[in-house]
């Protein structure tokens, strides 16, 4: 995606998790003032319904809150999870799991739950939620520390005008576990998708996204401080100017999702 060019892609579904919020209206109403951020937020555990019950049982909670906001977007969007490509990004991974493989295997024994080393690959999320739904769709996996957000949205921009198909994207982080709390000050939960195309479908979009490159950082408006702290602190939460945007409405915004130190994403919101 050269800087000189730009692509454009169509929101048609989204979804979000977090403290406080249980899906994308709820998250919505708060974004946009229409509702007021409760004294005492309440962390509503993620349904993730679309896993069968003895596998949601062993499933760890990053992945039911990645599948549940799948699943919300998804069905926004009115489209059929199994015919969708999809593209999961994690800023940390589950750090409660790695931190566990990293204190059993400096102990003597080195024993370790098959359950949990079967759950630690980073790509267990994107896994969990292509066999459920029984997608044959490709499916990646990205991690990219603080700029995972932007490289998600990247890739499922490029591979929806390649492959000239709707693309499910998802992001999400939980709060730093064990020996990650020294490293990423991530302190509440959160998770979020969205469904694009690559053209208009039949139906009107939620917005339109112009999606270029460039070395320019540009400035976001002063907004509330709870969700300001969230995206500081949470490598997923990058995403959530551009739910800030969808949420309010605004007149063109244009936001940056970094990509690197030297490279951001310029996403321009049209609605």
């Amino acid at each position: 995606m050269p800087t000189q060019k730009s692509s454009v892609c169509y929101v048609y579904g989204v979804g979000a998790w977090g403290l406080g919020f249980a899906d994308w209206p709820q998250l919505r109403a708060l974004l946009s003032g229409a509702a007021p951020w409760p004294q005492e937020p309440v962390m509503t555990p993620p349904k993730s319904e679309v896993i069968p019950g003895n596998e949601r049982r062993r499933a760890p909670t990053i992945v039911k809150a990645a599948v549940e906001v799948a699943g919300q977007a998804c069905q926004q969007a009115g489209m059929n999870p199994s015919e969708l490509a999809c593209v999961f990004g994690s800023g940390l991974g589950d750090t409660d799991i790695t931190d566990y493989l990293c204190a059993q295997l400096a102990l003597p024994e080195k024993q370790l739950s098959p359950t949990k080393f079967h759950n630690s690959v980073h790509n267990a999320p994107a896994g969990y939620w292509t066999i459920s739904t029984h997608c044959m769709q490709a499916a990646n996996s990205i991690a990219a520390y603080q700029h995972t957000v932007g490289i998600t949205l990247m890739e499922a921009v490029l591979q929806a005008h390649q492959e000239q198909t709707p693309v499910l994207l998802c992001a999400f982080d939980l709060t730093a576990r064990g020996i990650y709390e020294g490293i990423y000050e991530t302190k509440s939960d959160f998770a979020a998708a969205l469904v694009i195309t690559p053209n208009e479908r039949d139906q009107p979009p939620l917005a339109k996204l112009q999606i270029s490159t460039g070395a320019d950082v540009v400035a976001l408006p002063a907004w509330d401080a709870t969700f300001a702290k969230l995206q500081r602190s949470n490598p997923a939460a990058q995403i959530l100017p551009l739910l800030h945007a969808l949420a309010n409405k605004e007149k063109n915004p244009v936001l940056s999702l970094s990509l690197s130190e030297a490279c951001h994403l310029k996403v321009a919101v049209e609605q």
